[in-house]
This record gives structure tokens, C-alpha cells and sequence, in this order.
């Protein structure tokens, strides 16, 4: 059964849903409380099928559809995503909205697979997606870069980081971290681990796929530092770097 929202609840989340890309951290905090308090009880099917923890799709939903905190105002579609969806005041229109959202991220199911960014990216998971290193011997020649180069341009990223990102980065980014990302911003006290680790790229809008995710730190350093376009013909390439990537965070 869904939960209902009271008078002054849907009041105050039509208000903040009205400015939600100016709200205050303590406006940002009430609505993160009405929408993951609404969610409460609501489990579409698409849930399992994604296979993730529902709290942290909550979490996605709520950084991505609901504060827009990775939104560009320059992009023709921001007007239009804004546009196509009127202010929620019930817990009922909240759930489906939701379960748009988790229908999105299935479409771009066969994308993850190929890139796999989400909560943390392991190194079995890097194993898996592009086999062994000596395999991989030309992919980042085909760039004009070598291993060497990729090792030095990763340390330089992880220094130029600011500690929270870098905290996340070096202890969520390569290996299992305890409690995942969450586990990792609670040890260090981190605030707004979610929104770093999406600013980061740790966390990934993901019906976005590639254009959103060049917008991202590690998505502008691939792109910008190491001159790998985010296009699926360089998979190959992009794994490769980012198992360097998280070798590097490892050992700092």
C-alpha cells in the first residue's frame, strides 16, 4: 500500500519541487525526507528486475528526477524534462514518477553492462567486462597513450581531487569498499556523499548514458586528459583506464 502525505507535506512539495534546482541544504534535506518518506512502500516490479538495492535507487531517483542536482540549464532537454512533468502533491504521483525512472535505467540496461559505472566498479568486475591486461595491449595505443602515461595522468586526478571525492574515489573505486559508498562517506563523515559521488562519477544518471556521464569529473578527465571519447567503440579502451584508475586509488 502507498503511502499518503498529509495536507502540509504535499504543500511543502509542491513549493519545493516548484524551485528544487535553488533550494537551501535545509529545503534540499525536507524534500529528500517527503520523497524517500512517500517511496516508503512503493515497489514496482522494475525493483527486482534492476536487481539493486532499493535504497539506493531511491537515493538516484531523488538526486537525479527530484533535486536535479546534475541538470545542465544550457540543455535543450532540461526545458523539455521540466516541462513534461508537473508539480507531484501525492505520494501516488511521486511512485509513478519513480517507476518511470526505474523503467528508464532498464532501457539503458544493455549500455551498463557495457560500461559499468554504478556504486563502485570492482576489479572482477573490470575483469570480466575486458579480460586480461595483456590482452588489452593496443586499446590505449590506439589513443596515443601507453600504460606509463595513463598511471601518471591517474595519480594527477586523484591528487587534484578534493579530499571527500578523493576519500570516495580511493576507498570505493577498484575494490569492495565495507557498506559501500554510504559505508565509506558514514566512516568519514562525508555529507552529501550521494551528490559528490555523482559530481565524482562514481554515480551515474543513468538513462543519461554517455552525454551525461562526459559531464562528470572522471567523465571529463577520460575525455579532456586522456582524449578517449565516451562512445562505445572505446569501451575497450575506457575499462582498461579505469582498471589503471582504480590500481592507482588503491594505493594512495
Amino acid at each position: 500500500m502507498i503511502e499518503t502525505l498529509s495536507s502540509a507535506e504535499s504543500a511543502d512539495l509542491v513549493r519545493l519541487w516548484r524551485c528544487r534546482q535553488t533550494l537551501s541544504p535545509d529545503d534540499m534535506g525536507a524534500m529528500y525526507r517527503i520523497v524517500g518518506e512517500a517511496l516508503g512502500a512503493c515497489n514496482p516490479p522494475e525493483l527486482q528486475v534492476l536487481g539493486e538495492g532499493r535504497q539506493e535507487l531511491v537515493a538516484q531517483f531523488i538526486y537525479v528526477k527530484v533535486l536535479r542536482l546534475n541538470a545542465d540549464p544550457a540543455d535543450p532537454g532540461e526545458a523539455e524534462e521540466r516541462a513534461g512533468h508537473s508539480a507531484p502533491s501525492t505520494a501516488f504521483a511521486l511512485c509513478a514518477y519513480f517507476r518511470r525512472y526505474l523503467i528508464d535505467c532498464t532501457r539503458a540496461s544493455a549500455f551498463r553492462r557495457k560500461l559499468s559505472i554504478g556504486d563502485q566498479i570492482t576489479e572482477a568486475q573490470l575483469e570480466d567486462e575486458v579480460g586480461a591486461s595483456e590482452e588489452l595491449d593496443g586499446c590505449l595505443a590506439e589513443h596515443g597513450l601507453s600504460v606509463q602515461r595513463v598511471q601518471l595522468a591517474a595519480r594527477a586526478f586523484i591528487a587534484g581531487l578534493p579530499e571527500p571525492e578523493r576519500l570516495l574515489l580511493c576507498e570505493g573505486f577498484g575494490k569492495e569498499a565495507e557498506g559501500g559508498l554510504s559505508g565509506i562517506a558514514s566512516r568519514h563523515a562525508i555529507a552529501s556523499y550521494h551528490y559528490r559521488a555523482g559530481r565524482l562519477g562514481l554515480v551515474h544518471k543513468r538513462e543519461g548514458l554517455t552525454a551525461d556521464y562526459a559531464k562528470t569529473r572522471l567523465g571529463g578527465w577520460l575525455q579532456q586528459t586522456l582524449g578517449i571519447a565516451i562512445e562505445a567503440d572505446n569501451m575497450a579502451a575506457i575499462l582498461q583506464v579505469f582498471k589503471i584508475l582504480g590500481a592507482e586509488a588503491s594505493y594512495v
